[in-house]
């Protein structure tokens, strides 16, 4: 049993080594993808005076917002239209893959096509993301790598978990895994917090 725990300690240190950074990298793209939206929400938007003129004024319909957007812009063809709840948010008017036209609910003037620099952002997010931001040939090989730290994270994570797992199975002994401990050396310091963040996360 101890050889059984020292090969698996040695798999679990040499795994976690060659798939640390491409976790690493996966996992801070994976927590900005998770807000893109609101985000480039919040970037297209921030900058736009929208609200309603006068108190009181009530907000143009759908069909003459798309009326005065056609007159101003007759190339122009919106395939969605998105109107919140907030009175002082501008309309949103999609343009399938040329993003956003923003037009102010009150008056029907066109404010804008939002960040094209956060879009352009979170493009390159997803590409490290998925494709460690290999592009043509290359991606094949990009979502290969990936897909191997994924399969050897899991590995880390089921190894990791048997590895902290106390051979004495009383509190004192769990609390030194589950808890940080104040005043250790170094060495024991760097132990106890990777066990302690290792299980909490």
């Amino acid at each position: 049993m101890k050889t059984f725990r020292t090969v698996l300690f040695w798999l679990h240190l040499v795994a976690g080594t060659v798939a640390g950074v491409v976790v690493l990298i996966m996992s801070v793209t994976g927590v900005l993808l998770m807000y893109e939206k609101q985000i480039i929400a919040w970037a297209d938007t921030r900058s736009y005076q929208a609200g309603p003129p006068t108190a009181g004024a009530a907000p143009l319909p759908v069909e003459t917002l798309l009326a005065r957007v056609r007159e101003e812009r007759p190339n122009v063809t919106p395939a969605t239209v998105a109107r919140k709840a907030d009175p002082n948010a501008p309309v949103a008017m999609g343009l399938g893959r040329e993003g956003n036209l923003y037009v102010n609910a009150y008056t029907g003037a066109i404010l804008g096509g939002g960040s094209q620099g956060t879009r352009d952002f979170f493009r390159s997010m997803t590409d490290w993301h998925r494709w460690l931001a290999m592009s043509g040939e290359s991606r094949p090989t990009g979502r290969a790598i990936t897909g191997a730290s994924n399969a050897l994270f899991l590995f880390i994570v089921l190894s990791g978990f048997y590895l902290w797992f106390p051979r004495k199975w009383n509190w004192a002994q769990f609390r030194n895994v589950m808890w940080f401990k104040r005043r250790l050396p170094s060495k024991a310091r760097d132990f106890n917090w990777h066990n302690v963040i290792g299980f909490w996360s």
